[in-house]
């Protein structure tokens, strides 16, 4: 065999193990949405070694929508509405309400109990659950003094008894995990995602985003706390792998006598919390970023801060008023984030 078959030989081999090689590791992508799922919009962007990567998807959105029969707070034969339905008597635990219930209360404790899901019967006084349900012909306004002060009365997570077999919850008491579901359950859309054939991934619940295997770093934009036309954000961040979760007084609020009344309650004064506007949590855990956005955002500013420092994983970024402007505080790892402000 002559030198210049050789080469060509070489060549040959060389052209058919690449062609091997890209046939062997050939990815297909697709983007896919659910506009009725976990109360939001949820995208799910994929790459898969399947052709079949759009079905693969659906069946992710199919998981996610399994939970909801655990902690819908609007499906009469959901378990949370049976737990809160139960009159003080016992209700066999369910696994994954037990998860969220140790997380609940690990929030509780870090925030001196201003995190509490018992919030809920608060949440429906001030017609939150209302507007929640997108009954836009309703005029809320702010409940009488005395009804929330009696309200105040049926909250508090330490009266709540529960284990892994079950929960009593006292009578005329109610629970919600909607500060902790999104995140829940992208968590596990996550595990369940990555343990199939999905190379990578990234699911986007509008307040709540997760990402795993990505090889670059992704860009995500922080929505300003008063958009308008001219400025959407206020500032980004680069996040690889990781999820994160924004709570926001302009997620769910109402107007009245030209003031602004958001979801987020004090279960101690029973009233919203003031001049906090935003929150955005990163941590690897979608659940800990969902949770602790609402957590930090019960808590002034600086003390919020101040207690992720017994959460290395954990970056915040918090907008606030002080002096009739809109001011952040973050977390030092902030600007290993390449955060910027817009």
């Amino acid at each position: 065999m002559t030198k210049k078959e050789i080469v060509s030989l070489i060549l040959l081999l060389a052209v058919i193990a690449y062609g091997a090689w890209t046939w062997f590791n050939r990815s297909y992508r697709d983007t896919r949405m659910d506009q009725d799922l976990l109360d939001t919009v949820v995208i799910i962007s994929a790459k898969s070694k399947s052709k079949n990567v759009s079905a693969q998807i659906d069946s992710v959105f199919a998981y996610m929508r399994s939970f909801e029969a655990v902690f819908d707070d609007y499906d009469p034969d959901s378990w949370v509405s049976k737990v809160n339905a139960s009159n003080g008597k016992a209700v066999p635990m369910d696994p994954d309400a037990y998860e969220l219930l140790c997380l609940a209360d690990s929030l509780h404790q870090m925030t001196d109990g201003a995190f509490d899901i018992t919030i809920k019967p608060l949440y429906d006084l001030w017609g939150f659950s209302a507007l929640d349900a997108a009954a836009d012909t309703l005029a809320p306004q702010p409940p009488d003094s005395l009804l929330i002060k009696e309200t105040l009365k049926r909250i508090g997570f330490r009266k709540i008894r529960y284990n892994q077999k079950r929960i009593i919850l006292p009578r005329g008491m109610q629970i919600s995990f909607g500060a902790l579901t999104k995140g829940y359950v992208l968590d596990k859309a996550r595990e369940f995602m990555a343990s199939g054939k999905f190379i990578s991934g990234q699911i986007d619940c509008t307040s709540s985003m997760t990402f795993f295997g990505q090889p670059l770093a992704q860009i995500v934009s922080v929505k300003h706390p008063r958009a308008n036309q001219q400025r959407q954000t206020i500032g980004s961040f680069k996040i690889q792998n990781g999820s994160l979760s924004t709570s926001g007084d302009y997620q769910l609020y109402f107007e009245h006598d030209n003031r602004r009344y958001h979801h987020i309650l004090d279960p101690q004064s029973g009233y919203p919390v003031e001049n906090v506007f935003s929150v955005t949590v990163i941590n690897p855990s979608a659940a800990w970023a969902d949770g602790l956005s609402t957590a930090l955002f019960l808590l002034p500013p600086e003390l919020a801060i101040a207690k992720l420092r017994n959460l290395p994983e954990s970056n915040a970024v918090i907008f606030y008023q002080a002096n009739g402007e809109i001011v952040s505080l973050k977390s030092l790892g902030m600007k290993e984030l390449d955060w910027h402000d817009e």
